[in-house]
């Protein structure tokens, strides 16, 4: 992850830089591999880039965290990763030294004009405090008519979440569709936009995923046609999109 000054949703308090990344330094030191949901998005992140058809394309994983990804990533083209913390590329180094890493803040490391062909950046729009600026600097690295991958919290479902209280250092800017929609606009095509990761307890969400409710339905279909249903309706926990820039 990479920031500069950033305010949280639920409070005026504005981290530093410096604790900022000191967070991400020790998320990344106690999250050393991918976990069942990141893998589940890191799955249907693979199969959409396959989609495209793309030939050795120069892709860039932004906010590439341990690096296991970008090493996904790298088996389809060049690939490089790029993150905050320093924990967190060091660990990516001496996993996949095949692949090209670099740690510092996005708005001051240099990335040429028209770079890449993809630029992959999972998780990291709703943590940073000029969401503007952040997709202005893709579309600056980003070749003409190139693609972005894009993944965020589905806000829709994490408004109706149980979720346990976080450091002030751990910036949350979560977006709708709208949102979504109005910051990609004056750089991007938004191409498609999915859900995956279905879950939720609270409002119309209790509903979806009751246990009852869920039981009864899979007489009717399987609890894998059940989940892409829920993701295709939206009440997926991390929202992907594919945009191409203009």
């Amino acid at each position: 992850m990479f920031f500069k000054k950033n305010t949280t949703n639920s409070s005026s308090y504005t981290p530093s830089l410096a604790e900022q990344k000191q967070y991400w330094e020790k998320r990344w030191e106690r999250s050393r591999i991918p976990n069942a949901w990141q893998l589940r998005r890191g799955e249907a992140i693979l199969t959409l880039l396959r989609s495209l058809g793309l030939v050795h394309p120069k892709i860039l994983d932004l906010g590439c965290g341990t690096g296991w990804f970008t090493d996904q990533l790298s088996h389809m083209g060049e690939a490089i990763g790029i993150d905050l913390s320093e924990t967190a590329i060091t660990l990516a180094s001496s996993q996949f030294p095949h692949v090209a890493f670099m740690s510092g803040n996005l708005y001051e490391i240099p990335l040429l004009p028209e770079q890449f062909d993809v630029v992959v950046s999972q998780e990291v729009i709703a943590h940073v405090d000029d969401q503007t600026r952040f997709l202005e600097r893709i579309a600056y690295t980003l070749k003409a008519r190139g693609y972005l991958v894009l993944t965020t919290v589905n806000r829709f479902v994490i408004e109706r979440t149980n979720q346990p209280p976080e450091s002030p250092e751990h910036i949350k800017q979560w977006l709708t569709v709208k949102a979504i929609k109005r910051l990609l606009q004056p750089n991007f095509h938004v191409l498609d936009m999915t859900t995956v990761i279905p879950m939720g307890s609270r409002g119309l969400l209790k509903l979806v995923n009751s246990y009852k409710v869920n039981a009864a339905l899979r007489r009717l279909f399987s609890r894998a046609r059940l989940d892409a249903i829920k993701e295709w309706a939206g009440f997926g926990y991390t929202r992907i999109v594919l945009a191409r820039k203009k």
